[in-house]
């Protein structure tokens, strides 16, 4: 190759003897995980001769750990088109790190810091498209089968026809068979009590069910076709549950208990906070071997692929050391972590302006729910949603700390003392994140096991939020040129002839 990144693992070669007339090499389009096998090799070699490490006969010991933000990303961008023939997103390096967790037997994550990432294979020279793990890369082992003892078809039943038989085999259940998860929607009760099919929210674009505001007055010329979005208003609950659609798909949940599946995967309550002091309880159910849990809290933009504590949007506690997370770095808190059993207490404070009670020096936008009248207005499965589309990048550059907030974790009722202090303003979610099959139950309130002096279970934001949306809406409704309002009044010419018709009709 004249040009390109050394280690191109997505290409196929024909030599000569198996092709008469030349050899041939072909490029294949490399996905995201068979980039970052070349950008890892690549970048591991480099830093390795920099050391004065790298040779053929010896394979390091350590594992060579390299950071996504700094090192692994920033090489990507500035390589995208020698690496892969696929278009570059904005957002590509959001889900980064669930990319290569579900690919356990190719990369390595650091125990303590979310961010570092190595290859399992340390003999770079192994490294190539026919690579024993490399060739896997994508695939599912299909799950093991018990072994079952032979099935017996139910007795014939009804007339004996020609071909009955081989009808009976295909009707039949195959056992063992798993359904495929579906990534698109998960269908749940809306508040009214009606199943509805809520798209999930991942990369970078939200939903939001709606309903018809009652405070916006119909329009005569409205086109039924093209609705515009501050016609309706967000639908919203009158209590706290796990988020209908802002999960990972690949979670289980049960009314208020969660399960894991495979690589870290987040969920988030339904309603959140921005200012007071709030509480909440998760309870430990079960913890099969090589799984564990983060718990803590999160705004909406924090990626649901990842978990608790992966980036500026969330601080989390992880069970594994009792280590806590922000930003991917991990950093001690609270010796020994916790196990199956364990009742997890989180509690966030925001603090206020004693005289006003809203947070200080900020506007109202940063601490009502948002209204996303705004927003794209789309029809999914018959019902209305709110499209929300942000740059996350640019919302992470323009975080503000608000002093004097902290988040504090509370074992089995007693205080870890706090983790995190003067935390980024926002609004934030009670939040956790499951590796593999662990389950826990999330514990909104009113009964709670330990309640801290001073906080209120995170329950009663349910009613004390339909009032704030409300206001929200309104503040939206009043300071926005361009919207009719105002219903049009009929002419009068229509009242005087209505007029006249009545007092003939009288006569």
């Amino acid at each position: 190759m004249s040009c390109g990144v050394p280690f191109m693992i997505c290409y196929s070669f024909t030599c000569k003897q198996c092709r008469h007339s030349a050899e041939e090499w072909k490029a294949k389009k490399a996905d995201l995980t068979h980039m970052c096998v070349t950008v890892f090799a690549t970048l591991t070699a480099e830093k390795l001769k920099s050391e004065g490490k790298l040779s053929p006969d010896i394979v390091p010991d350590d594992f060579t750990y390299l950071s996504l933000k700094e090192i692994v990303v920033p090489y990507m961008n500035n390589n995208w088109d020698l690496l892969t023939m696929i278009k570059q997103k904005k957002d590509w390096d959001q889900n980064l790190a669930s990319a290569l967790l579900k690919e356990k037997n190719v990369f390595i994550q650091h125990e303590e810091d979310d961010d570092l990432f190595a290859l399992a294979e340390k003999n770079l020279s192994l490294l190539g498209p026919m690579h024993d793990f490399v060739k896997q890369i994508g695939k599912r082992q299909a799950p093991e089968r018990e072994n079952r003892e032979p099935r017996e078809l139910p007795p014939i039943e009804g007339p004996k026809t020609r071909g009955a038989t081989k009808r009976r085999h295909a009707e039949a259940p195959v056992p063992g068979k798993k359904q495929k998860l579906a990534a698109e929607y998960t269908s749940t009760a809306a508040p009214g009590g009606a199943l509805v099919d809520v798209p999930y929210s991942k990369d970078g674009i939200r939903y939001y069910l709606t309903e018809r505001d009652p405070n916006v007055p119909e329009d005569p010329d409205w086109n039924a076709i093209v609705i515009p979005p501050h016609y309706h208003r967000m639908s919203l609950h009158d209590f706290v549950s796990v988020s209908t659609n802002d999960h990972a798909y690949q979670l289980h949940i049960s009314n208020l208990t969660i399960t894991g599946h495979e690589g870290y995967a987040m969920a988030r309550a339904s309603h959140g906070v921005a200012k007071g002091t709030w509480y909440f309880e998760v309870n430990f159910d079960d913890q099969p071997d090589d799984s564990h849990i983060r718990i803590g809290w999160s705004t909406c933009h924090a990626v649901l692929q990842a978990p608790v504590g992966y980036n500026k949007f969330s601080y989390g506690w992880r069970s594994k050391y009792g280590t806590k997370f922000h930003e991917a770095k991990g950093k001690k808190y609270h010796a020994g972590g916790f196990k199956k059993g364990d009742v997890l207490g989180c509690l966030i404070h925001l603090p206020v302006d004693k005289k006003t009670l809203v947070p200080p020096n900020q506007s109202s936008e940063s601490y009502l729910p948002p209204h996303h009248k705004n927003s794209l207005l789309i029809n999914y499965k018959s019902n209305n949603f709110f499209e929300v589309h942000e740059e996350y990048a640019q919302i992470a550059k323009n975080l503000r700390e608000a002093p004097g907030s902290y988040i504090e974790f509370f074992h089995n009722g007693k205080s870890c003392g706090k983790a995190y202090e003067n935390i980024y303003e926002g609004y934030y979610f009670p939040a956790v994140s499951i590796f593999h099959g662990a389950t826990v139950t999330y514990n909104f309130g009113p009964k709670l096991k330990n309640l801290p002096e001073g906080a209120t279970p995170i329950q009663a934001r349910a009613e004390e939020q339909l009032y704030e949306q409300t206001l929200s809406d309104i503040l939206y409704l009043a300071t926005t040129d361009g919207l009719n309002l105002n219903p049009v009044p009929p002419k009068r010419e229509v009242k005087r002839e209505v007029k006249q018709e009545l007092e003939e009709t009288a006569d």
